[in-house]
């Protein structure tokens, strides 16, 4: 049986990767902090997905064990050093802490004289993978041509509607039908091969993942962001207010006509891309059950308005192509009013609009040129609100 190792039992590691690698056939090993999942997993030797688009019928997935991270280090070692793939889903800012291991699995690996293994980040980062390696080499226990001996290290593009919570009376994580795990195809050995069936192996990974983000990334935030100036706290209360959504969708179509024009994608692909991702998940979102606040959303601010992401990203693109990216600004400016206590960035972008101004802020953050056509339309904007 093929094997794999997961860092992360959470929502996207049981919710998505975990399911694919079921379907394909893998025996599963989590890896995890979190010692009460990973107790609940090894107790009932399976968990429980329940699928939003078919009246939360329960599937189980089992084939399953974990291992923490904090007790059970030389056991995870041991399985890097056999399994068929290992893949993370803690989340960008933690791959800094599993990286330490990895290397030492990786070494111990490559001393065993053991196949090339597949490794792969899948974050909701662009390019993760590369990060991964980046901190995998930074620890010294593994050179670079020792890297590139033990392991292949495609980047990946991920995107699942995914929620955890009680559902028939059930703890388990809900997901959707709709789904994208994009690996780049150049990075494995064979370039034919398909080592989870249920992904998708593309030659541009760079466009699959601005394509994720610039657009299902830019609606939430947007979304999210006019949301909480209006006072609502939960994410489907803003996809049910007409007035938000027609920012929000007209912000993604300003975003998917700078794509098209940067990356090729056809008009039709786009469409159906939208129509799967964003408009289906309006549904989604407004089931029973599925609870999302806009704080989780619209966190960090100060991370979502640099210029290669979410908002300033696209809008940037657009005017490489000189096209429209008016609501794009307008969702910006929401972005730069967002205000939450407990959010540490937040508290932060607002001090920092007190201290210096919401002009040197914008240019700060977004590093939009002073008095530039993008920098006067989101300060327009701004001020409007």
């Amino acid at each position: 049986m093929k094997e794999a190792l997961v860092f992360g039992a959470g929502k996207i590691g049981q919710g998505f990767i975990g399911d694919l690698l079921h379907d394909d056939g893998y025996k599963i090993y989590f890896a995890d902090v979190n010692e009460e999942t990973v107790a609940d997993i090894n107790r009932e030797k399976c968990y429980s997905l329940f699928l939003t688009n078919h009246n939360y019928r329960e599937k189980i997935i089992d084939n399953v064990s974990a291992f923490s991270l904090r007790t059970d280090r030389e056991k995870i070692i041991a399985l890097i050093t056999k399994v068929d793939i290992l893949t993370t889903s803690v989340m960008k800012t933690n791959l800094i802490k599993v990286a330490p291991i990895i290397a030492e699995g990786l070494k111990e690996r490559l001393e065993k004289n053991q196949k090339r293994i597949i490794v792969m980040a899948c974050e909701n980062a662009i390019f993760g993978t590369n990060i991964l390696k980046k901190h995998i080499l930074e620890t010294k226990l593994i050179s670079p041509e020792e890297l590139q001996r033990v392991g292949m290290f495609p980047n990946t593009g991920v995107d699942r509607f995914v929620f955890g919570g009680i559902y028939n009376g059930k703890r388990g994580v809900a997901v959707s039908d709709a789904h994208e795990l994009a690996i780049e195809r150049q990075k494995l050995d064979d370039p034919l091969s398909t080592p989870i069936t249920g992904a998708e192996y593309v030659d541009n990974l760079e466009a699959v993942l601005k394509r994720k983000i610039y657009l299902v990334n830019c609606w939430l935030a947007i979304s999210s962001y006019i949301g909480a100036y209006k006072g609502y706290t939960m994410v489907n209360q803003t996809l049910l207010d007409k007035d938000i959504q027609k920012v929000a969708i007209n912000a993604v179509r300003e975003s998917a006509n700078a794509l098209c024009a940067k990356f090729d994608f056809s008009d039709k692909d786009m469409n159906d891309y939208i129509d799967k991702m964003i408009i289906a998940r309006y549904d989604d979102y407004n089931q029973e059950g599925i609870v999302d606040t806009i704080s989780r959303v619209g966190r960090q601010p100060i991370r979502k308005l640099l210029p290669d992401d979410r908002i300033i990203g696209p809008a940037n693109l657009a005017a490489e192509f000189n096209l429209p990216y008016d609501y794009l600004m307008m969702g910006a400016a929401y972005g730069y009013k967002y205000e939450n206590k407990e959010d540490e960035e937040a508290v932060r972008l607002q001090k920092l609009i007190s201290d210096i101004g919401i002009e040197e802020t914008i240019v700060k953050i977004s590093n939009l040129k002073k008095d530039g056509p993008m920098y006067n339309t989101l300060l327009k904007y701004y001020h409007e609100l």
